[in-house]
């Protein structure tokens, strides 16, 4: 993922809360994403590296031999959040074993949404982008399939264009859930005033697209922070990696926020 510099934010600010579940659940999510680490050796690199003065984001990435990959971005969120919950009780002084590990045995209820399409003018509001964006990280994975099923059913175009843009592999997920994340906020925000963008549309934005903040500027501050996290986490993620996915991400925002149609 994103999300809006300069305030870079990460742990549960950032939308993926630091809880540990276990050196059992840890291990098992380690494994699934390719790292051939059990969460006792994970444990013992964070204390090696916390006594050396290392940063957090300059450890996780050495777990992996090879780029991590997950069965959905779920899956990476809950493994990233375990591994910060880790780090935070390696700092604390507590381990891998000692307490109870801090388990969610179910995840908390998604925070309501408002009534759909109930925003005037043509600019998401920060307090939907922020409401949106947590009640996605938290619903149910078969309530976020349906959501993902029907953008590619009513964005026919932009899914397709999507699916054509050159990206990086470190910033192809990213985009890709940016890019859905933004039409779900303004199908949210805007209900029926919200058309396809079209492909044409899509093209003739494609190489200089207006800057993000301008068209959606609360959307901006979330994409940029989802990129800050991804950009600690993954040092493949380069500066030239981060400028295509703002790319891409500024486009399908001003082609969907395009695609308005003024209350009737």
């Amino acid at each position: 993922m994103s999300r809006r510099r300069p305030r870079a934010r990460t742990g549960a600010a950032a939308g993926l809360p630091p809880i540990y579940e276990g050196p059992e659940a840890l291990t098992a999510l380690l494994a699934r994403a390719g790292a051939p680490l059990t969460a006792e050796e994970v444990a013992a690199r964070f204390t090696a590296a916390q006594e050396a003065g290392e940063p957090r984001a300059g450890v996780i990435p050495s777990l992996f031999e090879q780029e991590p990959r997950f069965g959905s971005p779920d899956e990476a969120r809950r493994l990233y959040g375990n591994l910060f919950g880790l780090w935070e009780r390696l700092a604390s002084g507590r381990g891998p074993h000692d307490d109870a590990p801090e388990v969610v045995a179910e995840p908390p209820p998604p925070p309501p949404l408002p009534p759909r399409g109930q925003v005037e003018g043509t600019e998401l509001a920060p307090a939907l982008v922020e409401t949106a964006w947590r009640w996605l990280a938290v619903a149910p994975p078969r309530e976020v399939a349906r959501l993902r099923d029907r953008f590619t059913n009513v964005q026919p175009d932009l899914a397709a264009w999507l699916d054509t843009v050159e990206l990086p592999e470190s910033g192809l997920l990213a985009a890709t859930d940016l890019c859905f994340e933004g039409w779900a906020m303004l199908d949210l925000a805007f209900g029926d005033r919200l058309d396809a963008a079209e492909w044409r549309v899509l093209r003739e934005l494609d190489t200089e697209p207006p800057a993000l903040e301008t068209t959606q500027p609360a959307f901006a501050g979330y994409a940029a922070e989802q990129l800050d996290l991804l950009e600690g986490e993954d040092q493949a993620f380069t500066v030239e990696a981060r400028a295509q996915v703002e790319r891409v991400v500024s486009a399908a925002l001003a082609a969907l926020t395009g695609a308005l149609r003024q209350p009737s």
